[in-house]
């Protein structure tokens, strides 16, 4: 029962660590990169030029991260509402990013510096991991709403209206945002890429405590046991 508890908790922590080191990554490579302006390009579109490998890798990995932490998600969530189907989106969601990773952004007038209007066009690539930006963010609204309906079945009422209302309302305000903000946009899209990723940690850290409080608990519950009585010999 100890090695699944570690085991569980060493997947949860993969959670933890996921949202913050890919936001490191992406923002010290979106503030240091020649040519990436914040208030008008997309961070996908650091794939792109001879340093796009560093957010391809930061992609693969976090997806891999995503991916590891939505199984310790399974073995917390066991049983009721959205046990299954949660976890599952959260996989999804990862894939969706190590997709994303695989694959490279088409370069766009400007950037990676030099690109011109007749070397910007639409590559088949270009297309899939733009599309799976989109694909992971539904994924992860879709793994937020299924979960809200587990912590609501636990009772936990404000975690429930957390993740299946405050979460999706929030996001979808910042695209609405997105699609009408005129001039600079770098703080729009620092919310952007930051709001997925602070609902995952949130997530994995409080499944984190969850699970070490039930951890502390059961090695109590151990330690309060009757020990068994030494057995002695028969009288001859």
């Amino acid at each position: 029962m100890t090695k699944q508890m570690l085991s569980t908790r060493a997947l949860l922590a993969c959670g933890v660590v996921a949202g913050p080191l890919y936001l490191m990554v992406t923002m010290a490579q979106a503030l240091t990169r020649d040519g990436f302006d914040l208030r008008q390009h997309r961070f996908s579109w650091l794939t792109v030029g001879d340093l796009g490998w560093i957010h391809q890798s930061n992609m693969v990995l976090v997806g891999v991260l995503t991916v590891l932490f939505a199984i310790g998600v399974r073995q917390v969530l066991r049983t009721r509402r959205g046990a299954v189907w949660g976890p599952r989106l959260l996989v999804l969601f990862g894939a969706a990013y190590i997709i994303g990773g695989l694959l490279r952004a088409d370069p766009v007038v400007g950037f990676p510096p030099g690109t011109t209007l007749e070397m910007a066009h639409t590559t088949w690539h270009g297309a899939v991991q733009n599309a799976s930006r989109g694909a992971s963010t539904l994924f992860l609204i879709a793994a937020n709403l299924v979960i809200a309906m587990w912590f609501a079945s636990e009772g936990h009422r404000s975690w429930a209206w957390f993740y299946g209302t405050a979460f999706p309302v929030v996001l979808a305000s910042l695209t609405a945002v997105g699609f009408v903000a005129i001039g600079d946009r770098s703080a729009f899209a620092l919310a952007i890429v930051s709001t997925p990723w602070i609902v995952v940690t949130t997530l994995a850290i409080h499944l984190y405590q969850r699970e070490e409080r039930r951890r502390n608990d059961s090695r109590a519950g151990l330690g309060m046991m009757p020990r068994p009585m030494a057995e002695h010999a028969p009288p001859s």
